[in-house]
């Protein structure tokens, strides 16, 4: 039996984000799923998927959407108001943590599935190997930069006042982190910056890292979060996303709490020798816990069958 899954953009603003995921599902989904992208809904789809359904005044019947966002993000752009009455019409809704879960729920609706962002495992293979550590400490940031500054920076820039910069060094990675990079360069941080990397690098990216860093204040996924974990590379992140999910303070990872003096104390005691060891240790051991995209569209064909019996 073919089945037609109508992925619906509800906008032609495209997005690298977008772009890349319905590669994903165009690749991995079962062979008998035809996934077809298109702005409108089209005529006679088996299933309509909605990436947007904010933007829509109405679903189409057997709809599926994703929340892709923060439910919390106070960007009057995301406002759950606007996004409520489209949930409500939807047949099955997509989370990608156990957070947007817990919202939804609290909303009265409970027609949900928990399926996270996955890792590309042409990408991070032969990944999970003892961390480089040289005389200092390398620490990630990997991500874009936008102009409201969602992904934290007032408190990275907290960070560079009070971490040792002859203990630490960064690397960044994503547009306009030359920026970034600079404010670290200026509190005396060895820095490298890529603003284009091609994304077949990041497996050997990662594995020059010590930390992967975090600060957003608000997240659907990040999708930093699985390549970290498939690398085994130890998360520092505020609790943001499928970083509930995954990563548990002082075992694989730190949870930043928004005390920056109590944050520096944690990083300084997770990166001496014998700590950082065990951190590594249970990184590279929850490395099996997260999904590949294979198994994210798996579990995500098995869900579109079930949606038309």
């Amino acid at each position: 039996m073919s089945i037609i899954v109508n992925h619906v953009m509800s906008s032609n603003i495209t997005s690298g984000i977008f772009t890349d995921l319905l590669s994903y599902y165009k690749k991995y989904c079962d062979k008998e799923i035809s996934i077809v992208e298109s702005c409108r809904p089209i005529d006679n789809a088996d299933l309509y998927h909605y990436h947007r359904p904010h933007l829509e005044s109405e679903l189409k019947a057997n709809s599926v959407v994703t929340i892709h966002h923060d439910l919390n993000d106070t960007d009057p752009w995301l406002n759950y108001e606007k996004f409520h009455p489209r949930y409500m019409e939807a047949k099955k809704i997509l989370c990608l943590n156990s957070m947007q879960q817990a919202f939804i729920h609290n909303k009265g609706l409970t027609n949900t599935e928990v399926i996270p962002h996955g890792y590309n495992s042409d990408v991070f293979c032969n990944t999970l190997m003892s961390k480089k550590k040289t005389d200092k400490i390398n620490i990630g940031f990997i991500s874009k930069r936008y102009g409201r500054k969602v992904k934290g920076e007032a408190y990275l820039y907290e960070i560079f006042k009070r971490l040792d910069s002859q203990k630490y060094k960064f690397i960044f990675v994503g547009v306009d982190r030359t920026i970034t990079a600079y404010k670290a360069a200026q509190y005396g941080f060895e820095v490298k910056c890529y603003e284009r990397l091609p994304y077949f690098c990041y497996g050997d990216l990662y594995k020059q890292l010590n930390f992967l860093l975090v600060t957003s204040l608000y997240e659907g996924g990040p999708a930093n979060i699985p390549e970290a974990i498939a690398s085994g590379t130890p998360i520092i992140s505020t609790p943001v996303g499928m970083v509930n999910d995954y990563v548990k303070n002082g075992v694989n990872g730190i949870i930043l709490t928004g005390d920056i003096e109590k944050d520096i104390d944690n990083i300084n005691y997770f990166s001496q020798d014998i700590n950082y060891q065990e951190l590594e240790k249970n990184a590279f051991a929850s490395s099996k816990n997260i999904m590949t995209w294979q198994d994210v569209m798996e579990k995500t064909s098995l869900i579109y069958k079930n949606m038309v019996r």
